[in-house]
Parts: structure tokens; C-alpha cells; sequence
């Protein structure tokens, strides 16, 4: 099925495409090097129920790169502002959100910056349910920047990094592929930089989301690949704890990749 991509600017501007034409409006976040193109496979199962506003990210598909943000970073206050102006442009007081790996840590910043637009949340293997200090070291230092910088010309050092962990096994198949698989190219690389650097300042406060998803009565559907070793069913109980009585997770038969047919079977239990 062709589906248009149309544009929204406030600020930034973004790509999206739009799958189903049901009541409930979500808007979706993609993974790291993807694109919303990639929320299609749900359209079968979720499209007369949702209206489903799948964005390429900043760098990726359709929308365009920002490389000024690699010093002057988005935050999501401003990420809140654009998304706001999109459901008001639509008249749309509520929407879901969906968010699947990177796109999961834009989501849970959303959650904590606008809970009253928002009527539930599905979390697909998120990235943001725990902290990484090394992220934030490097991403917010001036030699991280550099290092970053040096890492797209030279990635040898890196990768060798990399190989040498998985040879003394502290690093599993699966993890060590996924790594060389993001980086194996320049191209890749800048994308790595380039998002890193510009989304470094969004990192989701756990005890806010939940804080705002009590006040706000917020259902929240963790779904996980039981096989994934890159963003672990167990990582749910960092977000499940805060707030159990409004946050079911499930497992699903995969590894990382989630957007599947099954995922929108899964998603339907809870509309």
C-alpha cells in the first residue's frame, strides 16, 4: 500500500505517514535507523480502531538532518511543543502514544512534558528504562563530542573495542552483531553522532512518568521480545515498580524487532 508522506513544522520540521482511519489517534516513534514506514505492519490489525501518525525521527527517512543540534541539542519540552501543535492542528485533544526503541525514550520524555493529551501508551522494547552515565559523559563533554567526531573517520579503535569484548565473551553474539551492524559504515556512523549528540538531553525521569501517569491515570502496555538481548524483558521492572497498577507488560516470541502483526494482535487486547 502507497502511503503518502506528508510534513509538519513548528520549529523543526518532521516527516510522517499515516496508516488505519479508526477513532483512536496515536502517534508513533520508530528505532534507531528506521523509519516510521516501519508502523505499516500494524495497519492490518490496528487501522479501524487507530489513526496512526508514524514520524521519521530528526536524521532519519524523510525529515530532515539538524547537525547544528549536535552542540545545541533538542529538548523534550520542545519536542512536547511540536507534537502539542500537531494534535491541535488535527483538533485532536487525546492521543496514544507508541514507541518502539529509541523512539520509546522520546515517548516516556512525552509522557513526564504533556500527560493531560494522553489517553494511553504502548512501549515497544523502549530505550530510557535505565540510565547510562557513560552516554551522558561522553555525549555532554567536549572531548565526547570530539570523540564521536573522530569515531565516523576512524572507527577502527571502536570496533577493535568491540571485537576484543566478544572474543573475552563479556559481550553476547547477538549484542556484538547489533553494534558492528549500527557502526559498518560512515554513513551509519554520522547517524550514531548525529542522534546521540542531538537527542542527549533527553533522558525520561522514571519517577516523573510514573508520578504523571498516576495523577493523570495513564494505562502504559510494555511489550518485549522474550529473546532480546539488547533491551531486556527485565528492564520492565524499572518503569513497572513506580507504578504497577497502571502498567502491564508483556512478552512476545522475538528478539529486538518488534513491529510485527503479532505486536498489533497484542496492542488490540488493550484498546
Amino acid at each position: 500500500m502507497n502511503t503518502s508522506i506528508l510534513y509538519f513544522t513548528h520549529g523543526p520540521t518532521l516527516a510522517y505517514r499515516t496508516y488505519g482511519n479508526g477513532q483512536l489517534t496515536v502517534l508513533a516513534f520508530h528505532g534507531f535507523g528506521r523509519t516510521g514506514a516501519d508502523f505499516a505492519v500494524l495497519e492490518q490489525e490496528l487501522g479501524h480502531r487507530c489513526t496512526i501518525h508514524a514520524f521519521d525521527l530528526h536524521f532519519h527517512g524523510n525529515s530532515p538532518g539538524y547537525p547544528e543540534r549536535a552542540e545545541k541539542p533538542f529538548t523534550i519540552v520542545e519536542l512536547a511543543t511540536y507534537f502539542t501543535a500537531f494534535l491541535d492542528q488535527l483538533g485532536v485533544q487525546k492521543t496514544a502514544l507508541l514507541g518502539y526503541s529509541l523512539g520509546g525514550r522520546i515517548t516516556l520524555g512525552l509522557v513526564e512534558q504533556m500527560p493531560e493529551r494522553l489517553e494511553r501508551v504502548f512501549l515497544a522494547a523502549p530505550d530510557g528504562l535505565i540510565t547510562r552515565p557513560w552516554y551522558r559523559r561522553l555525549a555532554t563533554s567536549g572531548l565526547g563530542r570530539a570523540l564521536y567526531r573522530r569515531f565516523v573517520e576512524r572507527p577502527a579503535f571502536i570496533h577493535g573495542l568491540i571485537h576484543g569484548l566478544r572474543a573475552l565473551r563479556l559481550m553476547n553474539e547477538k549484542m556484538h552483531r547489533f553494534l558492528i551492524g549500527q557502526t559498518d559504515s560512515k554513513a551509519k556512523r554520522m547517524l550514531v553522532r548525529d542522534v546521540w549528540l542531538s537527542y542527549r538531553l533527553i533522558e525520561p525521569d522514571l519517577k516523573q512518568v510514573a508520578d504523571e501517569v498516576r495523577t493523570h491515570h495513564i494505562p502504559i502496555h510494555l511489550f518485549f521480545g522474550e529473546r532480546d538481548t539488547v533491551i531486556k524483558p527485565a528492564f520492565g521492572a524499572n518503569l513497572r515498580q513506580q507504578a504497577s497498577e497502571l502498567i502491564t507488560q508483556q512478552e512476545l516470541p522475538f528478539g529486538h524487532v518488534l513491529l510485527t502483526p503479532e505486536l498489533g494482535q497484542a496492542m488490540h487486547e488493550h484498546l
